[in-house]
């Protein structure tokens, strides 16, 4: 399956809407568009990623996630997770990445 990413502003956040699978052969694809939204983002800027669509994500997604997250805080801003699926939802939870992320429930809208 392929990866879709895009992204755009929305009120006081960057969003990025993520459809497909996040895998070895996509996480790049994922990983140049959030890169390019955080640097593009006002400092301290919130940037959520939409990840209803995303119907798996292995390590190397996760791995994705994390350096992303990290780009964000030096930036002073915040990445943040809305509406995982219970695939996505459970890898965060036995990785324990559930207590590094802010996690929503819902969509961002």
């Amino acid at each position: 399956m392929e990866l879709n990413v895009s992204s755009r502003s929305q009120g006081d956040h960057e969003l990025v809407i993520a459809t497909g699978e996040i895998d070895l052969y996509t996480a790049p694809r994922l990983q140049s568009e959030l890169a390019a939204v955080i640097a593009s983002a006002a400092p301290s800027s919130r940037v959520v990623i939409d990840m209803s669509g995303v119907e798996f994500c292995d390590s190397t997604g996760m791995n994705v996630l994390l350096s992303c997250l990290r780009q964000a805080r030096e930036r002073g801003g915040e990445l943040e997770l809305a509406a995982p699926r219970p695939a996505v939802r459970k890898i965060l939870s036995v990785t324990g990445l559930d207590a590094v992320f802010t996690v929503a429930d819902f969509p961002a809208n």
